[in-house]
């Protein structure tokens, strides 16, 4: 087992994180846990992905969910009601992130990190203070990589790969989002 657990949102991100890791001499190990991503379907279209990616880059891959999974975060994420979407992200952040610590002392791995960082569309602020929470809970050390200067490359990865790739964060409320942002742009342009 390696000494790093990473959290993987998705094949896109990890096209790009963990040649980051490898380059520094860490062989991680692919954690997929994502209990956000809304609907089930797109879940699945996700972790498909990610087994693409992880068949490809040899990479070993602990997937802990499958897409019935998620209806746990679906009632989870409504309890939020009318809360911003720094607290939304900060919760699911800490979500996420305390299940790939709690992994990571479960598999005896030393330190944990997650894919998220490559996205500039991520509060890095909040991934780091989750992190470090979710390792001072759970006794292992998070390893904050910042990899959004990879994102663009991602995506040429991805398009190499024939990868699915998300054109939100996960939850419904990021659905959203990014369906509103894209249609202002339309209008706009």
């Amino acid at each position: 087992m390696s000494d790093l657990l990473l959290h993987a949102c998705c094949g896109p991100c990890s096209t790009v994180a963990v040649p980051a890791w490898r380059e520094r001499g860490v062989e991680p190990v692919a954690w997929f846990r994502n209990p956000n991503i809304q609907p089930a379907a797109e879940l699945e279209r996700r972790l498909e992905s990610m087994l693409r990616f992880s068949r490809a880059a040899g990479l070993e891959l602990v997937v802990e969910e499958r897409p019935s999974e998620a209806t746990a975060w679906s009632e989870w994420a409504a309890r939020l009601g009318a809360s911003t979407a720094d607290e939304r992200c900060a919760a699911c952040l800490g979500l996420r992130l305390r299940a790939a610590a709690a992994a990571a002392a479960r598999l005896g791995v030393s330190r944990f990190s997650t894919t998220l960082s490559v996205s500039p569309y991520q509060r890095h602020d909040l991934i780091q203070a989750a992190g470090r929470t979710a390792a001072a809970e759970h006794g292992v050390t998070f390893a904050y990589l910042d990899l959004r200067d990879t994102f663009r490359q991602s995506y040429s990865e991805s398009r190499r790969l024939d990868l699915y790739r998300q054109a939100y964060c996960g939850c419904a409320a990021s659905k959203w989002e990014a369906w509103h942002e894209r249609a202002l742009r339309k209008r706009a342009g």
